[in-house]
């Protein structure tokens, strides 16, 4: 049986997409890539039960970081570097269309619908760059584009493919209801490369280090984060539950702030710290704790041992200089 492999985001072009290639005879096997930018899509999985597509779940190679670090063609607004973005997956969902047999590969894209992403000169760079060539199929908007090869070859029809154009989704929203397209995501949001106060933290996570992993982006998304000194990061967790996951991303060459006798958040410390910050970071953990207006201790764990501090909190006002 004839295969296609399509990017399947939860959205709903992308499932309109693959029921527009499914309408064909084709089996469809999507990829739903997991990454720590954005959440995990249930209605991928409803969707796929309901009209009978594979689904495979895909975790992004940390290959992708060094993408983010430097993409070839910018970014956003924040840090999302979208058309780079989508080179990267669909180059992976090449090698997943090699390994599974297909015949193409499809994506929810349409013309017009974003405005760097989805023009016709960026759609364009995205097929040459992604190696795909004449190889990926843009069901919604196949008209406006030139014919791929599935369509000059015949695999699939050109005129039972769409011509949409723009931001509006009133023909998205009919076909969904005609084909019992229920359960979809919202098209705005989702990623934390359009968050500004993520991609602050980001940013500075990207100056300080000359490789980071998926774990330290996980740890971008907890608690409140202050720059002790361009060479020391500070995280202070905000409930209790927030603590128990700060605690357990403390590593050789951290330190963790505890405090003692009054109820309070854990402090990571991750960096070389400057004469004074560590003082200054137990200070600044003691702001966030029960107990005003007294000079409390606060433990320090490090590669050293542990030790412990007796600091008076810091104020919002000397705070402010700090904060990310």
């Amino acid at each position: 049986m004839r295969k296609a492999v399509g990017l399947f985001s939860g959205g709903l072009d992308s499932t309109l997409a693959a029921l527009l290639v499914a309408r064909q005879g084709i089996k469809v096997v999507g990829v739903h890539f997991l990454s720590p930018f954005w959440k995990k899509s249930t209605h991928v999985l409803k969707n796929a039960l309901k009209f009978g597509f594979e689904v495979l779940e895909v975790e992004l190679p940390e290959e992708y970081l060094e993408m983010l670090r430097d993409p070839v063609y910018g970014y956003g607004k924040n840090c999302n570097p979208c058309i780079d973005c989508k080179i990267f997956m669909l180059r992976e969902a090449r090698k997943i269309m090699e390994k599974v047999g297909a015949s193409f590969v499809f994506t929810g894209e349409v013309v017009g619908q974003r405005p760097k992403s989805q023009l016709f000169w960026s759609l364009r760079v995205i097929e040459r760059d992604s190696g795909l060539e004449g190889l990926l199929l843009r069901p919604l908007s196949a008209k406006l584009l030139p014919p791929t090869i599935p369509e000059r070859e015949g695999l699939v029809d050109r005129e039972k493919l769409l011509d949409i154009y723009g931001r509006s989704r009133k023909v998205q929203f009919k076909l969904a209801e005609e084909w019992g397209v229920e359960d979809f995501s919202s098209p705005a949001g989702g990623c934390l490369l359009t968050d500004a106060v993520f991609c602050a933290r980001l940013r500075r996570l990207m100056q300080e280090k000359i490789f980071f992993s998926f774990q330290d982006v996980e740890l971008l998304k907890l608690g409140r984060h202050f720059a002790m000194s361009d060479t020391f990061r500070l995280v202070v967790g905000r409930n209790q539950k927030e603590n128990q996951r700060i605690m357990s991303f403390y590593e050789e060459g951290d330190f963790l702030f505890l405090p003692r006798g009054s109820k309070g958040p854990v402090g990571l410390g991750r960096g070389k710290p400057k004469s004074g910050d560590v003082q200054q970071a137990a200070a600044l953990v003691a702001r966030y704790c029960d107990q005003k207006g007294k000079a409390l201790r606060v433990n320090v764990l490090s590669d050293e041992g542990e030790f412990s501090l007796l600091v008076s909190a810091l104020s919002d006002e000397l705070i402010a200089p700090y904060r990310i």
